[in-house]
C-alpha cells in the first residue's frame, strides 16, 4: 500500500581509481552503473522502497577525498565529504562511493547501520569486487540495506523462497531477494524512525 512506500534518492560517486580500470571509457562507466541500479531497483520492489537515481559523479580528474585500503577510513571520509559538499549542490538521501580499490582482507563494502538521511552517515563504500555487474550490484543493495536498518541474516531467516541479499558471504545466484527478517528490519526501522527525506516522491 502507499502508506508503506518510500522514496530513496541515491547518488552514485564513481572515484578515480574506476575511472583508470575502465581506461577513462565514461559511456562505460555509466552503463555499468545504470546496470546495477537496475538490478537493485528490482531488489528493493519488495522492501516497497522506489530507487531513483539522482546523480552519478565520475571523478575522472583526481579523487575528491582519501581513498585508501581501508573502508572504514574510506566511509568515514566519504560521509565527511558529503555532508560538506555533496549534499549542497545535488538533493539525494544517500550516496554510494564505488572503488576499484581493493580493501583489506575480504572486506567488499561497509556502511553505516540505520542511518538514512543523516548527512555523514547515510553512506556507504563499495568495491568493484567483480566482472559480473549482478555480483557488485548486490553488494551496493547489501550496503543500502544496512543504511536502511538491515542487519546480517543468521542462518534461520531464510525462507524456502527466499536466498538472502544480507547473508555473508553475499551468495553467488542469478536473482537474491531480501529474506523476511531483512523486511521486518527495515520495516521496524521505517515506522519505527520514519527517516523523513524518503517521503516525498520525486
Amino acid at each position: 500500500s502507499t502508506e508503506f512506500q518510500r522514496y530513496m534518492e541515491i547518488v552514485i560517486v564513481v572515484d578515480h581509481s574506476m575511472v583508470k580500470k575502465y581506461n577513462g571509457d565514461s559511456p562505460k562507466i555509466k552503463a555499468w552503473v545504470y546496470e546495477m541500479i537496475n538490478t537493485i531497483t528490482e531488489g528493493y520492489r519488495d522492501l516497497y522502497i522506489d530507487i531513483i537515481l539522482s546523480g552519478l559523479e565520475i571523478w575522472s580528474e583526481k579523487d575528491l577525498i582519501n581513498v585508501e585500503a581501508s573502508a572504514g577510513n574510506t566511509l568515514k571520509s566519504f560521509g565527511e565529504w558529503r555532508a560538506k559538499d555533496l549534499i549542497h549542490r545535488i538533493s539525494h538521501d544517500n550516496a554510494q562511493l564505488l572503488t576499484a580499490t581493493d580493501f583489506d582482507g575480504p572486506t567488499i563494502g561497509l556502511a553505516y547501520v540505520a542511518s538514512m538521511c543523516e548527512p555523514k552517515l547515510s553512506v556507504g563504500v563499495i568495491q568493484d569486487h567483480s566482472s559480473v555487474n549482478r555480483l557488485v550490484a548486490i553488494t551496493l543493495a547489501h550496503e543500502m540495506a544496512h543504511n536502511l536498518g538491515v542487519r546480517h541474516d543468521e542462518k534461520d531467516c531464510v525462507g524456502v523462497v527466499y536466498l538472502c541479499i544480507m547473508r555473508i558471504p553475499v551468495v553467488e545466484d542469478k536473482r537474491s531477494y531480501f529474506s523476511d527478517c531483512s523486511y521486518i528490519q527495515c520495516r521496524e526501522y521505517i515506522s519505527k524512525e520514519n527517516p523523513p527525506c524518503i517521503l516525498n516522491k520525486p
